[in-house]
């Protein structure tokens, strides 16, 4: 989040102090493989470049991840240690198992899309458009389920 121009940043302090580890918390940096975690990519960039629609979810979620810190431990997220994250996000998925779904979503698509991170995964083939070898299998396997019928209405 260094690379964050101030003016770009939609989140406000609290918010933006408990991102980080939030985003740790969903993909953790691994030092064997020299991974990044989450909270060290370009968060705020990629979501005011790619996902615009998606800060007012994200702002939401951290408000509520932040309230239920306050109540549970007395600070804000990004204060508390690292057991005491982890306690606050299991109350909060146990309060509401949708909790986190839009930051979920796009540090998903932040992390998986970083340069970074493709490099350290290796190469990999895109689907398209020249797309994957299918290796050919034993398609016999499918009989049973070509032999159990149709299984829904026809309108």
């Amino acid at each position: 989040m260094a690379n964050v121009i101030t003016s770009d940043n939609f989140l406000n302090d609290e918010q933006t102090k408990s991102l980080t580890p939030l985003l740790n918390c969903i993909v953790p940096p691994d030092a064997d493989s020299g991974m990044p975690g989450a909270g060290e990519l370009d968060f705020i960039g990629y979501v005011n470049e790619f996902a615009p629609e998606a800060a007012a979810g994200i702002r939401s979620e951290l408000d509520e991840l932040n309230t239920a810190a306050t109540e549970e431990a007395g600070s804000s997220f990004g204060e508390l240690s690292g057991a005491d994250q982890a306690t606050v996000l299991e109350i909060l998925r146990h309060r509401n198992v949708r909790f986190g779904r839009a930051i979920v979503v796009q540090a998903m698509a932040c992390y998986y899309q970083d340069d970074q991170v493709v490099a350290l995964l290796g190469e990999q083939s895109p689907p398209f458009p020249e797309g994957n070898t299918v290796h050919p299998g034993d398609l016999t396997l499918l009989d049973p389920v070509k032999a159990a019928g149709r299984r829904y209405r026809e309108a």
